[in-house]
């Protein structure tokens, strides 16, 4: 193991040597030969520290242009708008709001003005005639060719693809319950291509991208492309149709036009996925032109700046509020958890165990400003047609209730499950997921409560309400009170009332799963619950309350 410790400083200027361009070798060789001659283990590791930065970040040639600086530049302004952004969430949320509906908008209007079939026609013309070997649009400015073909290419396959995975497939009616199985993974499979595509395009020049290894990865990654995009043509082919059949509009004729509409959004990504593939496969030296975004060197700063960006944003993510702070929340909402925990009912030491665990051990601060940058976007008024409210269904307030949850609990208050409610108002809550066999009519009958959020009410309005902590705290009660009404109608020997692992439990896991019997198991949340429950230092806050 020592032998290997001695060795590493030659392995890895070693490897870096490799990374190196033929140019620029004969310098590494020197350094490897220069490395073997020290002998003191911290010379060795300080000097093979210092040939690696240089080898993998060399210095810009006389004359060049300071790809450092640039590149420095370029993440400290991406750093310095991610953090404004996450600073002031409400602007930021504002603004992507603006940008997906104003984006949204002219990707309509384009797709049905058949705009897009003109940019098919363009793009397809163009890599026709390289493939011939003729010059295409010879007219047009080298420059303006070139950034215009990158545009399409960010449009359709990064912005359009972006869209379609995070908004619209949650927000359109492109997943029925019959394809989950696989859909779902062909989703994952989907988001995993499209990041490595564009990864390797903006990184990829900085690591020998002329080796064999290089070349098969990127044909691979190229056809794999290909597939899952045919794969969700034929899924969206097949919802087509399914969705004319069930709506009761089959006329072929109208299928063929919204097919023909769609058409280009799909051909477009599949032109220019076979266009590098045969670059890829019919060169020799190097890999397709105009592939990577980014030169050799500039690369490598970008990866830096992403790795750099990546570990601040997990630092973050992973920080965690202390002990001493999560009290004080709890203190400083306790008058507002014992009213809302009277006016339903409800333990008032359970719901301050749900704040305690939810913002200790799940929540933090850097979550706290994501949170509240969605749901501006999500309750703004810009996103008129409501398409993502069905697309962002996250955890809000001091609670961590999802809108949808909120929405499923007002209407249980009610009496009524989403899918008995009477039109117009059942039309509201298509999109909440179903309570399961649970909440049959003799239960609901049996759960009417008042509710913090009228029925009907949609998810902005839900959204708008979760963010209040009042309200939050009030519909945490409400959904504790339902399960406890849930079991006690079933059976009242079965209450959980004095169960708060079990409340916790079905807080958590969500009203489908509620199927009352006679030996509940708590999960691992429920059980951490409980044990903050009976901690002395609760149960003095609230016996001070009263």
């Amino acid at each position: 193991m020592a032998g290997y410790f001695t060795q590493l400083p030659e392995r890895l200027l070693a490897w870096a040597v490799r990374q190196m361009t033929a140019e620029r070798r004969e310098w590494g060789a020197a350094m490897l030969a220069e490395l073997g001659q020290l002998q003191h283990p911290a010379a060795r590791w300080q000097f093979a520290l210092s040939c690696l930065r240089v080898a993998l970040f060399p210095p810009p040639q006389p004359g060049g242009q300071n790809v450092m600086l640039k590149g420095l530049l370029v993440t400290l302004t991406a750093a310095a708008f991610i953090g404004f952004v996450l600073l002031r969430p409400e602007t930021g949320g504002v603004w992507l709001a603006y940008a997906i509906t104003a984006y949204s908008i002219s990707l309509f209007l384009s797709t049905v003005f058949f705009g897009q079939w003109l940019l098919l026609a363009a793009v397809t013309w163009g890599v026709v005639s390289n493939t011939r070997g003729r010059q295409s649009f010879a007219k047009v400015p080298p420059t303006v060719r070139r950034w215009g073909r990158l545009g399409i290419e960010v449009i359709f396959g990064l912005f359009n693809p972006v869209l379609y995975l995070t908004i619209l497939s949650a927000a359109l009616p492109l997943r029925r319950p019959e394809m989950e199985w696989w859909f779902a993974p062909l989703h994952a499979l989907a988001c995993v291509l499209l990041i490595a595509i564009w990864g390797w395009r903006v990184g990829g020049a900085g690591f020998k991208p002329a080796s064999s290894a290089a070349r098969i990865g990127l044909c691979a990654l190229l056809l794999a492309s290909l597939a899952c995009l045919l794969a969700f043509a034929v899924k969206d082919l097949q919802v087509l149709v399914r969705g004319g059949a069930v709506l009761g509009d089959s006329n072929p004729w109208t299928l063929l036009l919204t097919a023909l509409i769609l058409c280009p959004l799909y051909l477009m990504p599949a032109v220019l996925l076979c266009d590098y593939l045969r670059a890829t496969t019919g060169q020799t030296t190097d890999q397709p032109k105009g592939f990577f975004l980014l030169s050799h060197r500039a690369s490598r700063f970008a990866v830096a700046g992403v790795i750099g960006i990546s570990l601040v944003t997990f630092a973050l993510a992973a920080q965690r509020r202390s002990d001493a702070n999560v009290r004080k929340l709890v203190s400083q909402h306790a008058a507002a958890i014992q009213s809302a925990a009277a006016r339903y009912d409800v333990d008032p030491r359970l719901m301050a165990a749900i704040v305690y665990v939810t913002h200790r051990e799940q929540l933090s601060p850097f979550r706290d400003n994501i949170e509240r940058l969605l749901t501006s976007a999500w309750a703004s008024r810009v996103d008129s047609s409501n398409v993502l409210n069905h697309a962002l269904d996250i955890s809000l307030g001091v609670t961590q209730i999802k809108p949808r949850t909120a929405l499923t609990a007002s209407v249980l208050a009610t009496g009524y499950t989403p899918d008995t409610l009477p039109e117009p108002a059942y039309a509201d809550y298509r999109h909440v997921e179903p309570v399961g066999a649970g909440w049959p009519p003799p239960i609901t009958a049996q759960t009417v409560l008042n509710s913090p959020l009228p029925v009907p009410s949609d998810q902005r309005t839900a959204a708008q309400m979760l963010v209040n902590a009042e309200a939050n705290l009030e519909t945490c009660a409400l959904i504790l009170a339902l399960y406890q009404k849930q079991w006690e109608a079933t059976r009242p020997d079965w209450s959980i009332r004095a169960r708060p692992d079990i409340l916790a439990t079905l807080y958590q896991i969500g009203f489908a799963r509620s199927k009352p019997h006679g030996a509940p198991q708590s999960n691992a949340f429920g059980t951490r619950v409980r044990e903050v429950y009976e901690q002395a230092w609760l149960g003095e806050l609230f016996a001070a309350q009263k």
